[in-house]
Formats: structure tokens, C-alpha cells, sequence
């Protein structure tokens, strides 16, 4: 009978102490549970610079689909007493063979955490405080093999650089991704090339992608990158 009680107080003890969990905003719901460390830390911060305060999370979730590029983006915020606070979440879709991109072409997208290099748009004036180019007709992130791969260039006769899909978003800093020719660290060959947090286009907003994370209400990638500030030193983080 004591053995019995001491086993059963045992289990109690060890729920307790590793169900630790936090509540966090969901948008239009409830509060929900995000995944923390046992002090009470979201298990992502362990891998941020100290000076980032604000945080583009996209993760795997079977909330809306069950595909393997079924994911949702989420908006994340520390506050001034430290505590990390998720603001919005979004729907959203990544490459067509899930995570773990390796190379070119291969439809997966990176896992990690990264920088943003710039925030862009098509509009005429940058949306927001971050760094910003415009995406105009003739804008590609090459990925063809040369000097130029993974390089935003200008291609004189190209017409897809402001198609819907690109109207709102920011570049991944992924590889070593250049903003001008030959300013920067050489991307590696073959890695993989102009990875994105994008909007879509009409009619497929839950599409998956070649590698990019999809955002797929162009009002919620409009958000992100307004809601953006240099001096929160924001991280993307994927998978995390």
C-alpha cells in the first residue's frame, strides 16, 4: 500500500516538473501553448543574439493541412522584462518536400535561424523602418551558376519580378544572399538560392513552394514587414 502511494506521488512529481508550459496570445482565440525550456524560456531564444528582440518563427503544423509543407508563421516579441510574448499567427506553406533544404532545386526549405538581409515591396516608398529595395519588373534572385547565383540582379527584358507572389515580403539571409554583384561573402554553389518569406499569388495562397516560406494572405505578410524594426535586430527562425 506505501509502495503504491510513493509510485503514484512519483508520477505526479515528474508531470509537474516536465509539462512546463506558457501561454501565449493567439489572434481571434484563446491563449495557446507554445514549447518552452524548463525556465519558462520559448526553446528557440537559446539560439538568438542576445540584442534580438523580435522574431519571424515559421514551424510544421497540422492545423489547417496535413501536407508536409503545412506550416504556420508566427510573430514573436520579447518584452522589456525579458519574457518572450507571440503576437500573431499566420497561416503559411513551404517547399513541397518540407525542411532540411541541401542544395538547388531540391524543394526544401532551410532550418536554422537567419537574418534578414532587407525587406522588400512594389510600391514606391519603403512600408516600413527596416531596410528595403523595390521589386521592380526586371528584380530576380539568380540561381543560375556564375558570379551572380544567389544575387539580386536586374534582368533588362524580364517582366515576373513584381508578379503578386513578390509584392510583399523580405530575403532570408541564406547562403550568403548578395544585394549588388560581387558585394559580400560568396554564396556557396549550389546551395540554394533566393529564399524568401513571400506572399502568393491569387487563387494559391496554400500552394507550396521551391523552397521559400509562403505567407499566404498578402495582409499578413504586409503586417510582418511593417511591424519589423532595425533596432529589435529581428531573426528569422525556421523549424525552431
Amino acid at each position: 500500500m506505501m509502495l503504491s502511494m510513493v509510485r503514484r506521488w512519483l508520477g505526479t512529481l515528474i508531470v509537474l516538473m516536465t509539462a512546463t508550459t506558457v501561454l501565449v496570445a493567439s489572434p481571434g482565440g484563446p491563449a495557446s501553448v507554445a514549447a518552452e525550456t524548463p525556465a519558462g524560456v520559448p526553446t528557440f531564444v537559446a539560439q538568438l543574439p542576445p540584442t534580438t528582440t523580435q522574431v519571424v518563427r515559421t514551424v510544421s503544423s497540422r492545423k489547417h493541412c496535413r501536407r508536409v509543407y503545412c506550416t504556420v508563421t508566427q510573430a514573436w516579441e520579447r518584452e522589456a522584462d525579458g519574457t518572450w510574448r507571440m503576437l500573431r499567427e499566420f497561416r503559411s506553406t513551404i517547399g513541397s518536400r518540407g525542411w532540411g533544404k541541401q542544395r538547388e532545386g531540391d524543394r526544401r526549405s532551410p532550418v536554422g535561424v537567419f537574418g534578414i538581409k532587407v525587406t522588400f515591396s512594389t510600391g514606391s516608398r519603403a512600408p516600413g523602418p527596416m531596410p528595403w529595395k523595390r521589386r521592380l519588373p526586371t528584380s530576380n534572385v539568380s540561381s543560375r551558376a556564375g558570379a551572380d547565383y544567389n544575387t539580386w540582379v536586374e534582368v533588362p527584358g524580364l517582366r515576373s519580378g513584381d508578379r503578386p507572389s513578390m509584392r510583399w515580403g523580405l530575403v532570408v539571409d541564406y547562403n550568403n544572399v548578395r544585394l549588388r554583384p560581387g558585394v559580400g561573402p560568396r554564396p556557396v554553389p549550389g546551395k540554394g538560392s533566393g529564399i524568401f518569406l513571400h506572399t502568393s499569388k491569387p487563387g494559391h495562397r496554400w500552394a507550396p513552394t521551391l523552397g521559400c516560406t509562403q505567407v499566404g494572405n498578402p495582409r499578413a505578410m504586409r503586417w510582418i514587414v511593417r511591424w519589423l524594426r532595425p533596432g529589435a535586430n529581428p531573426r528569422v527562425v525556421q523549424r525552431l
